[in-house]
């Protein structure tokens, strides 16, 4: 009777520490805001490539987790219905009509340069209710093109107010962490429910159930 609350314990345990990442996950999704990312103005770059850049843009941003962003094809539609011009539209007023226009609560702008071999990113993400710029970013970039892509990266969790972190060699890690750990703990747990229920022995080592969950009764 023991081994079976104990297993039941571990379980639920086990369960809750899976779910919790999952929850925090969920509430950041809900607080996300409403954004369009306005094509970036090329200095030195052509423009079919700021167009690519601003799409990979959008794509980082996403990934944030931070932003619900708009997609390019929606925001041109709705701009192409109220007969608005996107072209030249670099001030932050216009950049707040058009977040108007479209309905998101907040704004993203700004240009790719290139001078020599540096490349230049300059974002600035606007408050549409109030026009007030909440955060710029510039970042530099000595190298291919191709690199411009983690400097996206990098550039959109700074827009998004979050830390950045080195990477990860390993797909995944924090799956890993939340579900291994959590069965590791729970396991550790279950050894000092059971401690000592067979004959009393009291052993700390941890049952050998060979990868099978939950394990087989004896």
């Amino acid at each position: 009777m023991v081994k079976t609350v104990s297993w039941v314990t571990i379980f639920s345990f086990t369960f809750f520490l899976f779910l919790s990442p999952l929850s925090t996950e969920l509430k950041a999704q809900q607080k996300a805001k409403r954004i369009a990312v306005l094509d970036l103005q090329g200095e030195g770059v052509s423009k079919s490539a700021a167009k690519t850049l601003t799409d990979r843009l959008r794509s980082k941003l996403v990934n944030t987790g931070a932003f619900h962003v708009l997609e390019r094809e929606q925001m041109d539609e709705i701009l192409g219905e109220q007969g608005f011009q996107q072209s030249g539209c670099v001030s932050d007023e216009c950049l707040v009509e058009i977040g108007r226009l479209v309905g998101v609560e907040q704004m993203v702008g700004g240009s790719i340069g290139k001078i020599g071999q540096t490349y230049t990113l300059d974002l600035r993400i606007i408050d549409v209710q109030t026009g007030r710029i909440l955060k710029t970013v510039s970042e530099d970039y000595r190298g291919d093109a191709d690199g411009l892509l983690g400097v996206l990266e990098t550039a959109s969790i700074k827009i998004a107010g979050k830390q950045v972190q080195p990477k990860s060699n390993e797909e995944g890690s924090t799956w890993y962490y939340w579900v291994g750990g959590g069965v590791l703990v729970a396991a550790a747990a279950a050894v000092l429910l059971m401690g000592g229920d067979d004959g009393g022995s009291g052993s700390n080592e941890l049952p050998d159930v060979g990868g099978i969950w939950p394990p087989p009764s004896n």
